[in-house]
This record gives structure tokens, sequence and C-alpha cells, in this order.
């Protein structure tokens, strides 16, 4: 199990989706879970944000506005922390289109969020 934070503090998610009524449901839906949430609505902003935030686990929309999509975003996010886990979500890709290995997982749209917060919980562990 990936844990960066410290034991006293909430485990961190990022959302990087442009959609803002997806990206508001899905954080919404782990806040409510426990989990600390920090919202990007494009890749780029969600790279200085990691800066910051230092986030548990990602989850990130491939197709975004800006100068780099989420695959990219998620090649930039390896170099520097290769063992933080990413899940890409797409309603565009198959899974075979996306690197898919052990810390990054593929999740198509639409979203199921109880089945992603089942992922993310099995990845990270439960917020509480």
């Amino acid at each position: 199990m990936h844990q960066t934070s410290s034991s006293k503090s909430r485990l961190r998610i990022l959302v990087v989706e442009d959609e803002f009524l997806i990206r508001m449901m899905v954080s919404e839906g782990f806040r409510e879970a426990g989990y600390q949430v920090c919202e990007a609505a494009n890749a780029d902003w969600a790279l200085r944000l990691i800066e910051s935030f230092t986030p548990d686990l990602i989850v990130t929309d491939v197709q975004m506005p800006g100068s780099i999509n989420g695959l990219e975003m998620l090649a930039t996010v390896r170099r520097s922390y290769p063992v933080l886990p990413v899940i890409v979500t797409s309603g565009h890709l198959a899974a075979s289109d996306i690197p898919v290995d052990d810390r990054t997982f593929f999740w198509p749209k639409p979203v199921a969020f109880v089945k992603l917060l089942a992922v993310v919980q099995n990845t990270i562990g439960p917020a509480a």
C-alpha cells in the first residue's frame, strides 16, 4: 500500500478533469469518503499542484485542454514519482492504449464512482 502522507493526515487525491460536473462529482465523492482532494482542470495545472499538494494518488482524464494531455502528464509524473498510483480515465481510449502497470490503472468512462472508490481504497487504503 502506498502512502506518502503521515499517518495523522488524511490521504490525498488529485483529480484532473476538464469537465466541471465530472470533476465535482468525483471530488465530492472522495471528500465524502474522507479523502483530502485537490482539483485541476488540466494537466498543466495538475503538474504545478503536485509539487505543493503531494498526492497519494492521481485520478486523471486523458483528453483535456492545455499544452499536454493526461498521458503526457502521466509520463512526466512517472519520471519524478515512479511509484505514485495513477488512475487514467477515458471515454475515448481502451485499456490497450494506456501504459498500465502495477501503479497505473485504466478506468473507462462513464465512471461508476462506487467501483472507482473501491479501486482507490484497494490501492492506497481507506481514508479513515
